[in-house]
């Protein structure tokens, strides 16, 4: 199980956050991950916002590693 905080910007406006939780849980690593969400992100604004200047975007990831403990 993995546990992960987002810190972003503007993502939400044309991502879902089952997509955002898609490509992080399937990337390597959280540098993929934020690289991955950066370049959907745009994508997505493009075909959404086809007349509008693209927004910069910013994405942090923080993956915490949980331990399961059997009783």
């Amino acid at each position: 199980m993995h546990l992960f905080s987002i810190l972003a910007k503007t993502i939400w406006d044309v991502l879902s956050n089952k997509k955002v939780i898609d490509i992080i849980e399937s990337a390597p690593a959280c540098s993929s991950a934020a690289r991955t969400l950066v370049q959907t992100t745009v994508r997505a604004w493009r075909y959404k916002y086809p007349t509008s200047k693209v927004d910069d975007y910013a994405v942090v990831i923080i993956r915490f590693s949980v331990a399961t403990h059997e009783l």
